[in-house]
């Protein structure tokens, strides 16, 4: 065989074996993206059918429940039930009441409703209830549409496939020394859980195993080991709102309405929560858990009232919220509120030189933090562009001068001036490289940044000062974009996070000397890797998880406002450079991401297991079945949704004119 054919079948050989060895991966993708689109497909018809014969039913329930009557007939239902696995729940939500509810399941749903009707009545707690009122007690039906049996050992949170728990999805049946026991797919959300850890825990309880200690890991531990008959199962799920009724998916009404108007309602809504629950010193409500009605920080649990956490990096985010919404409505309550909440923010200010100036720096829990001087700074100086007020302009150039002290030489800005863990508390002046590792923060430095941009373009500055601000942005900008990657490259992530640097290089843009190619890029580039990072209708496993984000396909979706800001930056950012396909493509991304917040919105038809539905509507949960509200959420999805509100005003005028 001659030399040249032995080469070419050598390539013929190592072109199939790379084939090969591609077409598992090639087949798991296309069945990954059948089944998407088929869950996608099933759950759309699903909530478009014609529910009238339910809420007629839910009617006859809650008349049977209050005049201790029977039913005697039910009409024909979308659901199907199945004597063999259909058990069968209702419970009952009231303002101020524990929850109420019974299970069961008979030959017939006929016979099972009359069950747990005669149940629940019998309940101590009933009496509380108004059941009559559709106006305050709201009524749940969920009923089993599947159940499998489920070894224990074999659940998972974070695989996809027939053992995994998905909170809100999935539930579970036990079998326990005779007797059953449930935690239905609704008690997610209803119990405020996401984990394994969370469900396998209250499992504990209901089966008395945590009388026996205290340590969450060792109650599991038991469970775990105990002979126990375990099924995994799914459900259907309707809940009451007046006379109407709404279908459930994961706990929470679906679907959405996802349009210009309603992407306005909510921002305003969530804003005006946050300025109505503001406290007179002018600091926000920093948090609120709905289930509990607690304003504890389940970060910080052994805090009381009187000393809860406090952030306030997150304050001055709620400040640059309220002065968003001015801007869309004029609504000079939003200018007092800011005005009020810089009040408590320079209160938090201290002292240093730099440069035979004064520097000014936010101290705050014992910390000077980067970030926590450049968001303050964004604020003051966002509060200048609207009202043109130059009463914090000595804040305003001290911290500009405390954020230049902290750029090293080759353009590294050290996360934090103090800390108690170094140098004894004391000021961090010349920090080791292993020291500025374990003081790296991706948010810092482009809040920082994102001050000096608008510092420099807003404020009248003498020529020499200038150059040195943009110097030092020049200088942080070559270290981010080029050093930073390397240096610290075992702290970067599949998922980009720096939605604040993507929302200062957007903001530098405005000059064209900063319109540079590798800082475009790098905005471009992080809002490519993090749609990559996005489920969509295409791959998403379940039906609200298009919009989500992830680090590794299959993890619980996270619904995340602070990455949508920076994603709807670079849509502007594209617009403003003239990349209009580049731009379009983004738009239509922030648009899912915006559908995913939507499931995070807490309306009057969603906080029915809520203790006091009226103190968290209006405002954003930070995960799906997590019933916690905290002041970043919805000042990041607040802001989101503002300027998409914006560039939809914007892409309309586009189609309008189109259509001329």
């Amino acid at each position: 065989m001659r030399k040249s054919s032995i080469v070419k079948l050598i390539y013929v050989l190592f072109f199939i074996i790379i084939v090969l060895a591609f077409i598992p991966k090639l087949s798991w993708n296309v069945g990954q993206v059948h089944t998407a689109n088929g869950i996608m497909r099933k759950y759309s018809h699903w909530f478009s059918r014609d529910f009238s014969n339910e809420q007629y039913l839910m009617a006859l329930i809650r008349e049977s429940l209050a005049n201790n009557t029977e039913l005697d007939k039910i009409p024909k239902l979308n659901i199907d039930f199945d004597p063999s696995y259909s058990y069968v729940a209702v419970s009952l939500f009231q303002e101020g009441n524990k929850p109420l509810r019974w299970i069961s399941k008979r030959e017939s749903l006929l016979k099972t409703l009359n069950r747990i009707i005669f149940k629940l009545r019998a309940r101590k707690g009933f009496s509380d209830f108004d059941i009559s009122s559709p106006t305050w007690c709201r009524i749940m039906l969920e009923v089993v549409t599947s159940e499998r049996p489920l070894g224990i050992d074999s659940l998972s949170a974070s695989q996809l496939g027939d053992n995994r728990f998905e909170p809100g999805i999935t539930g579970f049946k036990l079998r326990y020394n005779d007797r059953n026991y449930f935690y239905m797919p609704t008690d997610a959300a209803i119990n405020s859980h996401l984990s394994t850890k969370h469900v396998l825990n209250f499992i504990s309880k209901k089966i008395g195993i945590s009388r026996q200690t205290n340590k969450i890991s060792e109650r599991i531990k038991i469970t775990k080991q105990l002979p126990i008959d375990w099924s995994i199962i799914k459900s259907v799920a309707f809940i009451t709102y007046g006379e109407d009724i709404i279908p459930l998916y994961r706990g929470y009404p679906i679907p959405v309405e996802f349009s210009r108007r309603k992407i306005f309602a909510m921002a305003k809504e969530s804003v005006d929560w946050a300025h109505d629950n503001m406290s007179e010193d002018g600091r926000f409500l920093y948090y609120y858990d709905g289930v509990k009605d607690s304003v504890i920080d389940h970060m910080h649990p052994n805090r009381t009232r009187q000393r809860n956490y406090y952030n306030i990096l997150r304050h001055s985010g709620g400040i640059l919220t309220l002065l968003k919404m001015y801007e869309l409505t004029e609504d000079e309550k939003y200018v007092v509120a800011a005005d009020k909440a810089i009040g408590y923010l320079v209160r938090q200010v201290r002292e240093h030189r730099f440069g035979n100036k004064k520097a000014y720096y936010i101290y705050f829990n014992n910390k000077a933090k980067l970030g926590g001087t450049g968001v303050a700074l964004v604020a003051l100086l966002r509060y200048y562009q609207i009202t043109g007020d130059t009463k914090y302009g000595d804040y305003i150039s001290g911290m500009v001068q405390h954020i230049l002290s902290r750029i090293t030489e080759d353009g590294e800005m050290i996360g934090y001036y103090i800390h108690p863990s170094f140098n004894e508390g004391n000021p961090i002046m010349s920090p080791s490289p292993d020291e500025k590792k374990q003081l790296f923060s991706f948010y810092y430095p482009g809040e920082a940044l994102l001050g000096l941009a608008l510092f420099e373009r807003e404020m009248e500055l003498a020529p020499k000062h200038r150059r040195q601000v943009r110097r030092s942005i020049e200088k942080a900008m070559d270290f981010l974009i080029n050093a930073r990657p390397i240096r610290y490259a075992d702290l970067f992530r599949s998922l980009p996070s720096d939605g604040w640097l993507m929302q200062a290089i957007e903001e530098l843009s405005y000059d064209e000397e900063f319109q540079r190619e590798e800082w475009l890029d790098f905005v471009f580039d992080d809002a490519k890797q993090m749609i990559s990072h996005m489920y969509t209708e295409q791959n998403a496993p379940y039906y609200d998880y298009p919009g989500t984000f992830y680090y590794n396909y299959g993890d619980h979706g996270y619904l995340d406002g602070a990455r949508a800001e920076g994603l709807i930056s670079a849509y502007y950012l594209a617009k403003r450079v003239g990349r209009e396909e580049l731009a379009e493509y983004i738009l239509a991304n922030c648009k899912t991401v915006a559908k995913s917040l939507m499931h995070g919105y807490n309306s009057k038809e969603s906080t029915f297991m809520h203790k006091f539905p009226e103190k968290s509507i209006g405002s954003f949960r930070f995960k799906f079945t997590r019933q916690w509200v905290r002041i970043d959420m919805v000042q990041h999805t607040a802001c989101f949704f503002a300027r998409l509100f914006s560039s939809m005003e914007v892409e309309e005028q586009m189609v309008v004119q189109k259509n001329r």
